[in-house]
């Protein structure tokens, strides 16, 4: 697990460098005659504005405690909702399949491979709701030419495992929690491109391990799709027409 906890903070760490550069850039343009940021209050829109669903795609990385890491397929979907420019939420699953290699065969895995150990495969499903902060808007304001929004974000919910062996005991259902991180790239109005990053705590038991703590990276591309309104107007700006 200690292999997990250090890859995931080594990929958040340059996932963060790569942005940091491209938002100092964009932010440069989104300031006031004085060198200010433009920031709100943000009017808030209609509760069917700023909604948005994404698909998305890539691989899984379990380990803990007596296993190695392995990589699995990754499959994501979600529909969310920003509140204002700089916070929001969704729902979603992710899930498909997640590997470990170990050193001794298993019900999960019987035929030894040619680096002499045994790969562990087995089905999950992570039910989850994320608390998302929109970080460029929170530093620079709100732009609709913006670029690469930057978006950290704590999850938890439900994993659910699956495709057991009826005689292998295992818990189907562990809370999880952790922390990720959402890159919006602006394709078009309505199209974003999205790189999401997610590390992710659970119990062990989930793939028939006797206790402990499971940790995987979940790494994904996708697109998402922008519903409704998708700007902010300024309460500053804001013309009231019956004025």
């Amino acid at each position: 697990m200690k292999t997990i906890k250090f890859l995931a903070a080594v990929a958040m760490l340059a996932v963060a460098a790569i942005s940091a550069p491209e938002l100092s850039a964009q932010e440069s343009a989104n300031k006031d005659e004085n060198g200010k940021f433009v920031r709100g209050p943000y009017l808030t829109n209609k509760i069917q504005d700023n909604w948005f669903i994404g698909v998305a795609g890539g691989l899984n990385i379990f380990g803990d405690g007596g296993y190695k890491p392995a990589a699995g397929f990754n499959l994501d979907a979600n529909v969310g909702k920003w509140f204002v420019p700089t916070v929001g939420a969704r729902v979603g699953y992710s899930g498909l399949t997640g590997s470990m290699w170990s050193s001794n065969p298993s019900i999960l895995g019987m035929d030894k491979a040619a680096n002499d150990l045994y790969k562990q495969k087995f089905g999950f499903a992570y039910l989850h709701a994320d608390a998302m902060v929109n970080l460029s808007n929170a530093i620079g304001g709100f732009r609709s030419d913006r670029l690469w929004d930057f978006i950290p974000y704590v999850h938890t919910g439900i994993l659910l495992s699956y495709g057991r062996p009826s005689d292998v005991k295992f818990s189907d259902r562990e809370l999880a929690a952790g922390l990720g991180l959402l890159n919006n790239i602006h394709l078009l109005d309505r199209l974003d491109l999205t790189l999401d990053l997610r590390a992710l705590f659970a119990g062990g038991e989930h793939h028939a391990a006797p206790g402990g703590t499971s940790a995987a990276i979940q790494a994904s591309v996708g697109l998402s799709v922008n519903l409704g309104k998708t700007d902010w107007t300024r309460a500053k700006d804001y013309h009231n027409p019956s004025d």
